[in-house]
């Protein structure tokens, strides 16, 4: 017995040597090779040789946009969910040629970012229905007054007093506001603050932000709540009316349009201009010009809610037949494609439906013989007139401006669609996992003959029937998530920065197969992992002071087994249930939506029913949750959104601290990944691009891939012309052989990429005016390395 026991404990201490020495031995090297890169050779102070590579490009200009995918329909005739709204982001930036540091650029430089998206320059006519769709804008009962469209209309919940920076002059009243599309009209094929599709000059945010609007809530004394739509440092093009339709293959009227039309991951370009509006060049003469991803596409409500599908079949069961009737009259035309009489069909069967379930009356007027308007005096259906809506800036419900039909304060519109949907039809995989998410959301590829059902990878049929019922919806694909972003890459490679959150999602959803059994490559991760009561359990608890250290109270950087005492009462099982919830049992995923408790965003401590408004975390007061305040609840707030923190170690978190987008988000709470900013004021998503799209995006070739774009546009700062992960050190900087800004020379950092990519994430703005030495100083090489070794996996 004796000896037994010191052999296992011989083999337990030579076990934990083992896996410490693994565990250190992480490789230091970077993932690419430096060959396309002009080496550059030089001495420093002692006289001593100083070799290394120069940055690729003379300037880098980044483009995204902060959505990751708009979810929008083009034909605006019967009813809008979300208004079309695509902006194009953009930072630039001079290299670092020589080892010099790289500067972020400004309008104080002389610059200014013209944009335009390849091949895609208008969208009214027979591309989208929307600026010339009428409805009734100043209320007056009539569809006749000069701006009455949708397009006015559906902004008009925003307002301004003098300029979009937030102005508001002493003395102003309500009667001095200036409403979006009714006092300030949109013209066509442009964004709300007129920006154009066609092309023009990025309009550029400071420190605070720009494109700031105001809305009003649900209570009635806090009125003018400034919404920031721009973050900070960045060059924005707000809102535009983008559409998945491109220039040269649009041919024929709107009518004719095919799913093999769409390309949603469309080309925005911005090239860097002198102030005079000469386009600047490169040392070799050519024009500093770079595209990044615009997606836009539409959601798949036509495959339920038409012909053979189950929500067109249950109206015909209940005696309801005008969708049907919609199909016929848009058959009769010639020009007329199955998808576009369909579509029509479909939201003719939601309104019916809508009208049938919860009494209202969308279709009391419905023409069927008029060749436009066929709603009558009702117009457009704008979903947000009575469901909040964070995400469009509408705060307070019934919406102010509504007309055509009587409003009334409904569920907010996320918790309401996905909670209706989710309980009627769950969809689950073979895992259990829900396919509704991937079946409802945009499923179309870039190349066009994978958007019909010969594509093996599509979601469901024509009819909205699920083909991935026995098996992994994480195999399936198209559109937002599924098969493109580096999550759910299955040539994903480490590190991944975990903490000990993510290595549960790791062990227990990424690497594991729909029957539970372990994969040659990694499935990833899908939509319900992300979005989940556990995120928001994270996000409610925290009450951090700063977010790279994560200092302050957090779960975050605590043991699985505290995360699982505070999230699921010390239950494993339950836990894993909220961490991975399935639409089989309980319906952890319908529960997600309809069993939300709402957290606070102010307190109260005013007497005697008066208002005074205090932060979140303040020590007294009433409790004043997101629901009282705001139609939306905090459905599309940091609240309710996943983090990068929720699954990854500091610093490879958001670099905001909240409160700066108030109330988007909340002072010691993480901001949202579009906000945050890195080291020298570098937006996370210039680096890593768009959430749901982020670098690495799969790529299974040009043929077969969903977004061939967010591909092609990391080739654009790649520094071997293969590597397409998050953007490199060596994109902006003179680096050694190990990808390391030679800045970092005679440092530990200098011989590690990895834990040189460690500290550029620790860096927050101010850091990067410290000296070398006080940097390193500041975040030591040991506990940069120590974090790698950590979050290897």
């Amino acid at each position: 017995m004796k000896k037994n026991i010191l052999v296992s404990l011989a083999a337990s201490a030579a076990f934990m040597t083992m896996t410490a020495t693994t565990a250190m031995a992480y490789d230091k090297n970077p993932p690419f090779k430096l060959d396309k890169l002009t080496p550059y050779v030089t001495t420093d102070e002692e006289g001593k040789t100083v070799r290394g590579f120069e940055p690729k490009n003379d300037y880098n200009v980044f483009v995204n946009y902060e959505l990751g995918m708009h979810c929008v329909g083009f034909s605006m005739d019967y009813c809008c969910v979300i208004p079309p709204y695509n902006s194009i982001q953009a930072q630039a930036i001079k290299g670092g040629k020589e080892g010099m540091l790289p500067k972020l650029l400004s309008p104080n430089d002389d610059v200014k970012l013209y944009y335009y998206t390849r091949d895609n320059s208008y969208s009214e006519g027979n591309k989208m229905r929307y600026f010339n769709v009428p409805k009734d804008v100043d209320g007056d009962g009539h569809f006749d007054s000069p701006n009455d469209s949708v397009a006015n209309y559906v902004w008009s919940h925003l307002f301004i007093y003098k300029d979009l920076e937030g102005t508001k002059p002493k003395g102003a009243t309500d009667k001095d506001r200036l409403r979006v599309g009714r006092d300030l009209p949109i013209k066509i094929d442009c964004g709300p603050t007129n920006m154009p599709i066609s092309g023009g000059y990025l309009e550029y945010a400071g420190k605070h932000g720009g494109n700031i609007v105001f809305s009003d809530t649900l209570v009635p004394a806090v009125k003018d709540v400034k919404l920031v739509l721009t973050a900070s440092y960045l060059w924005d093009a707000l809102g535009l009316p983008l559409t998945a339709f491109n220039d040269s293959r649009r041919k024929g009227t709107i009518r004719s349009v095919t799913e093999t039309d769409f390309q949603p991951f469309q080309y925005s370009t911005v090239e860097l201009h002198d102030r005079s509006g000469k386009a600047k060049h490169t040392t070799d003469g050519k024009t500093v010009s770079y595209f990044g991803t615009n997606p836009v596409d539409i959601p798949n409500c036509y495959s339920c809610h038409s012909r053979n599908g189950k929500a067109a079949q249950m109206a015909r069961d209940e005696g309801l037949h005008l969708s049907d009737k919609e199909y016929n009259y848009w058959k009769s035309y010639p020009d007329e494609s199955e998808y576009m009489a369909r579509l029509a069909e479909g939201s003719i069967n939601i309104l019916s439906l809508h009208d049938a379930h919860h009494g209202t009356q969308f279709l009391k007027d419905f023409k069927e013989d008029a060749s436009s308007n066929r709603l009558g005096k009702v117009g457009l259906v704008n979903c947000t007139d009575c469901h909040g809506d964070n995400v469009s800036g509408n705060l307070k419900e019934p919406r102010a401006t509504a007309s055509g039909y009587k409003a009334v304060h409904a569920k907010p519109l996320s918790e309401a669609i996905h909670g209706f949907h989710l309980g009627m039809v769950p969809m689950p995989d073979g895992a259990g996992r829900s396919q509704a998410c991937q079946a409802c959301h945009p499923t179309h590829f870039q190349n066009s003959n994978m958007n019909d059902d010969s594509n093996p990878f599509r979601v469901t049929d024509r009819y909205g029937e699920g083909r991935f019922s026995k098996g992994d919806i994480r195999t399936s694909g198209g559109g937002c998530y599924v098969r493109r972003d580096a999550h759910s890459n299955p040539n994903a490679k480490p590190p991944f920065f975990l903490n000990n959150y993510g290595k549960w999602q790791y062990k227990n959803v990424s690497t594991k197969d729909e029957h539970g059994k372990p994969t040659k490559e990694l499935r990833g991760l899908y939509c319900t992992n992300c979005h989940t009561k556990v995120a928001q359990g994270f996000q409610n608890y925290d009450n951090i002071i700063h977010d790279s250290t994560q200092e302050g109270k957090s779960l975050r950087n605590k043991s699985l087994k505290e995360m699982i005492k505070v999230i699921a009462g010390g239950d494993s099982k339950r836990f894993a249930a909220l961490a991975d919830p399935k639409s089989t049992g309980d319906n952890e995923v319908l529960m997600y939506y309809l069993d939300h408790k709402s957290p606070t965003l102010v307190k109260n401590v005013g007497k005697k029913g008066k208002l005074d408004l205090k932060p979140w975390n303040h020590p007294t007061g009433g409790e004043v949750p997101y629901a009282a305040a705001s139609g939306g609840n905090d459905w599309w707030l940091s609240a309710s959104e996943p983090h990068c923190a929720d699954c990854h170690l500091a610093p490879f978190v958001e670099s905001e601290t909240g409160g700066k987008y108030f109330p988007i988000d909340l002072p010691n709470k993480y901001s949202l990944f579009r906000y945050s900013k890195a080291h020298g004021n570098i937006a996370c998503q210039s680096c890593h691009e768009s959430t749901h799209g982020l670098y690495s995006t799969r790529y299974d070739g040009k043929e077969r891939s969903v977004d061939v774009t967010t591909h092609q546009q990391a080739l654009q700062y790649s520094p071997d012309g293969k590597y397409t992960g998050p953007v490199t050190c060596a994109t902006c900087h003179t680096v050694n052989e190990k990808g390391v800004p030679l800045q970092l020379k005679d440092t530990k950092y200098a011989n590690d990429y990895w834990a040189a990519v460690t500290l550029a994430h620790f860096m927050r703005d101010g850091d990067q005016k410290l000296s070398v030495e006080g940097l390193v100083k500041k975040y030591p090489y040991k506990k940069s390395a120590d974090i790698v070794t950590k979050g290897w996996k």
